[in-house]
């Protein structure tokens, strides 16, 4: 038999207006990229080492992130933030198989939909969240990644 504690629910805003925002100007945006000849060529150059290493990071980051997100926001935007975190899942997702199997021409294909990505969010953030009070932690916390 398991016995659980019960813990106070907290109260979470939902923030439509901000939400759709973050529909139209991050997740179309980057479902609809595509990568360009020159940012192809820059990867190109890199090691396998250095893609490895930084798609390590970012997986380490991201993790990293949401841990702190959780224990330091008294969240106020809700939704908006998950929404963000599901969206950074969605874009290294692969990253862990692909670093599995050496798959480094993946990697290479996947890491510029993720600094697309990640320019997007901080973008975002300066646009739409700088009048909130944890405006300053999510802007850290998403610059890292």
């Amino acid at each position: 038999m398991f016995f659980r504690k019960e813990v106070p629910e907290k109260q979470v805003d939902f923030n439509q207006d901000l939400l759709e925002l973050f529909i139209e100007q991050v997740q179309k945006p980057y479902l609809k990229f595509t990568s360009d000849r020159k940012l192809t060529m820059y990867l190109q150059i890199k090691s396998n080492q250095e893609i490895l290493d930084e798609c390590k990071d970012h997986l380490d980051n991201f993790f990293q992130l949401q841990r702190e997100l959780y224990f330091q926001i008294n969240n106020t935007m809700g939704n908006v933030l998950f929404a963000m975190c599901a969206l950074i899942a969605d874009a290294l997702h692969n990253f862990s198989d692909h670093i599995l199997y050496l798959d480094f021409d993946s990697l290479r294909a996947e890491l510029p939909k993720f600094w697309f990505l990640k320019a997007m969010l901080l973008k975002y953030i300066d646009n739409n969240l700088e009048h909130h009070k944890e405006y300053d932690l999510v802007k850290n916390k998403f610059y890292k990644l």
